[in-house]
Parts: C-alpha cells; sequence; structure tokens
C-alpha cells in the first residue's frame, strides 16, 4: 500500500469484502501482480477474474511495456483464461523446521555488500529496478539480507523474510560467484534464522541451484510459471537468479 497504492483494489459487494489484488509498477519497462486474493466463501463467483481484468487495465495506462506474475500450477488455466502466457516454470522448496549444522565457510557472508551493489545486481539479473521495493522491505524491517562481493564484477545476495512461523528465502542472486559460494551461502542463512519452515522458489532450469537446496535439506512443494500478459518477454538474465524474489506480495 506504500509502496504503489494506485495498485492496489478491493473488490466488494456492499460492504462486504470479496478479494483484492496489488501490482507494483517498475518504471516504464515492467508491472508485476504480486497478490490475488479471494475470501474463501465468495470464490466460484468470478471475483478474482474481475480483479484480474481490473488490475491489468489500470496497469496498460500505466503505460508499463510488460506485465508478469508468478502462478502455481494449478492456476495457470486461470490466467490463461485472462489473457496471460506462460513462460519459464518454478519450483517451490520446503525445508522443515530443523537445527542447522554449524557451516565451515571460507567467506563471512555477515559481512553484506553495500546496498547499492546489491540493487545494481538485483536489476541486473531481475530486468528492472527493485530499489524501492528492497529498500521498503528493509526499512520496514520486514526482511534482511546476506551476501558477499569481490571487486567490481562479483555480486550476491540472498534476501530473507521471517514471518510468524516459517520464513522465506529469495531473491537469491549470484553474479560471478566463486564454486562454493551459492551453497556456502544458504548454509549461513540457515544458521541465523529460527527454528522454523523455510520455503523458496527457483527456476526449474537452474539445476545448480535446485541441488544446492537439496543437499541442504529442501524438497519441492509445488510447481509454477512466470507468466506474461499478452506475450513473452525477454527480460533480465535467468541465469543470474538463483531463487526468485516474492517481495511484493503481502
Amino acid at each position: 500500500m506504500r509502496l504503489n497504492p494506485q495498485g492496489c483494489f478491493m473488490a466488494y459487494d456492499g460492504s462486504t469484502r470479496l478479494g483484492l489484488t496489488t501490482a507494483t509498477v517498475y518504471g516504464r519497462k515492467l508491472a508485476w501482480i504480486g497478490n490475488v486474493i479471494v475470501d474463501k466463501n465468495h470464490r466460484g463467483k468470478h471475483v478474482g477474474q474481475s480483479l484480474v481484468r481490473h488490475v491489468v487495465s489500470s496497469l496498460q495506462k500505466s503505460r508499463a511495456k510488460h506485465i508478469a506474475l508468478y502462478c502455481f500450477k494449478e492456476h495457470e488455466k486461470f490466467y490463461e483464461n485472462l489473457g496471460f502466457v506462460k513462460d519459464r516454470p518454478f519450483l517451490r522448496l520446503r525445508r522443515n523446521a530443523r537445527k542447522a549444522e554449524d557451516p565451515k565457510n571460507s567467506i563471512d557472508f555477515r559481512r553484506r555488500p553495500s546496498l547499492s551493489r546489491v540493487i545494481a545486481a538485483d536489476k541486473e539479473a531481475f530486468g528492472a529496478d527493485r530499489s524501492k521495493l528492497i529498500r521498503a522491505v528493509l526499512a520496514e524491517k520486514a526482511g534482511w539480507y546476506l551476501g558477499s562481493s569481490r571487486g567490481i564484477s562479483s555480486t550476491s545476495y540472498l534476501m530473507v523474510k521471517e514471518y510468524s512461523e516459517d520464513c522465506e528465502f529469495g531473491p537469491w542472486i549470484c553474479i560471478n560467484p566463486l564454486r562454493d559460494d551459492p551453497s556456502e551461502m544458504i548454509a549461513e542463512a540457515l544458521t541465523m534464522i529460527r527454528r522454523v519452515p523455510v520455503e523458496i522458489s527457483c527456476l526449474r532450469e537452474n539445476r545448480m541451484a535446485l541441488q544446492t537446496l537439496k543437499r541442504n535439506g529442501f524438497r519441492t512443494i509445488r510447481e509454477g510459471y512466470r507468466m506474461f500478459f499478452g506475450e513473452k518477454a525477454r527480460i533480465g538474465n535467468d541465469s543470474l537468479q538463483y531463487a526468485l524474489g516474492f517481495l511484493d506480495k503481502g
């Protein structure tokens, strides 16, 4: 609401709140739909369809070139019927709550790269400027990050969001990392969180990241797709996105 209030909408029946949707615009290049939620007592009444059509219409007026979202597999037909097309598949993984072993890392990931380095790396990987969103997450203490940087060509960072009963990792961006950096970064993050379940979303094509996560106890629980409205778009660099970041969701 604070980041992009004009992209937040709620459906009503009289004074009854039926559902909501939120979206964020990243300059003229990309707009992202982060939430589509319908109250369980009012599903099956096309409330969700109306919300998506409304927010898409609003985003088109903002003149953003592309509109995208992340969708779990069970909802792909819903969005396809509304004009979205599937792009890259991703996996949702979960690690049950357990005590992590103390890592024997060669790098101190607590000495984080500067925020400017993080924002630059995120823009290169994601393909649009999410600096306002990242700064808002950090300012509101809704999340924190760890990582490393070397010279001008290597930056890695992992964002962590902690909720009351679980935790989410992502974005996880690695630009020119050393071979063991990604594995050590995940292991370090697992020692820094409370003993709660952790979830993360990773593009299916990034096998190195998936192997790293599975070695650290993550298991696939859901599948999904990145989707674009109207036609697929090539933005960012997917090879640098070790994990997706659902920063704009509630």
